[in-house]
């Protein structure tokens, strides 16, 4: 039988895997639970709502955009380079970021950053895709 020590201290924290509870079944639509056996753990309730979290700010809408440029960016490459973009040979994609890397006519040699993220929207457009180069 707990104490009356066990009793205040356990209301609370009841209350609160209640109230997790409530709100992960109005979340159930963002696609991320936990399985029914470890539901209301407290430390795991505070990863889904990261997990989540991240899921929706990798999807953000400018990010959606710069990857959409940066693919259209590598199909118009490929393009002038006399190759279809699709699909694409890991070393065709190996001469567009050494082009990008080392700048060429009007356009200057990129930084590392933004050669991940180009590499990045490609990586986003052949998932879509379903191609692996």
């Amino acid at each position: 039988m707990p104490t009356e020590t066990e009793k205040s201290t356990s209301a609370p924290s009841d209350e609160l895997d209640d109230a997790r509870i409530d709100d992960r079944d109005q979340e159930e639509s963002d696609g991320i639970t936990l399985p029914s056996h470890v539901a209301g753990s407290g430390t795991l309730d505070r990863l889904v709502d990261t997990a989540r979290d991240y899921a929706r700010a990798a999807a953000s809408d400018n990010t959606l955009k710069a990857y959409a440029k940066d693919w259209a960016h590598f199909t118009r490459w490929c393009r002038m380079k006399g190759a279809e973009p699709l699909p694409p040979s890991p070393e065709m994609i190996g001469l567009y970021l050494a082009d990008l890397a080392s700048g060429s006519g009007n356009s200057p040699a990129l930084s590392v950053s933004t050669i991940d993220r180009r590499l990045s929207g490609l990586g986003l457009e052949l998932r879509a895709a379903r191609i692996h180069p």
